[in-house]
């Protein structure tokens, strides 16, 4: 699958825009680099179907924008809120990151008019933070389908 688009962010954490259905390659992603991960298939700027999980098997799913995901017919959540704000601290605490326990329950209540805007406030929120030389790019397109972030390890020779 080919990326449409790639970001920089802070600490080595990378984001690649993907055409099409990514299912599966969140789990191989991890396997592949033994480092967390991140996925989110964004429906038409509308919501985000978010998962994340680590090597040792620390892992959150849930949607921005839920209520539109619900309208959709997308399936109820398997666990609330609460529970999925504690497991995202855990990945995010595996993943070497600063977050917020409360700015983590903001991003998933917030609605944004573009859920990329909400992704975006999440991403912060987790500690995912923009690259300090602008490695964020501009001119995302407006929906996007996929979107996996990793933080690939340093290879050393």
């Amino acid at each position: 699958m080919d990326a449409l688009e790639e970001r920089v962010f802070a600490n080595g954490w990378r984001s690649a825009t993907l055409d099409g259905d990514a299912r599966g390659a969140l789990r191989g992603l991890v396997t592949e680099t033994g480092a967390p991960a991140l996925s989110a298939y964004v429906m038409d700027s509308d919501l985000a179907d978010v998962e994340a999980l680590t090597p040792a098997g620390v892992s959150w799913h849930a949607y921005l924008h839920e209520r539109t995901a619900i309208e959709y017919g997308a399936p109820p959540m398997e666990q609330p809120l609460d529970e999925v704000v504690r497991r995202a601290l855990s990945w995010s605490a595996e993943a070497h990151l600063t977050s917020s326990e409360s700015a983590i329950g903001a991003a998933f209540d917030a609605q944004n008019v573009f859920v990329e805007d909400t992704l975006e406030k999440l991403l912060n929120a987790l500690g995912i933070t923009p690259a300090p030389s602008g490695g964020s790019q501009e001119g995302q397109p407006a929906a996007v389908p996929a979107r996996i972030v990793d933080r690939r390890p340093e290879v050393t020779a």
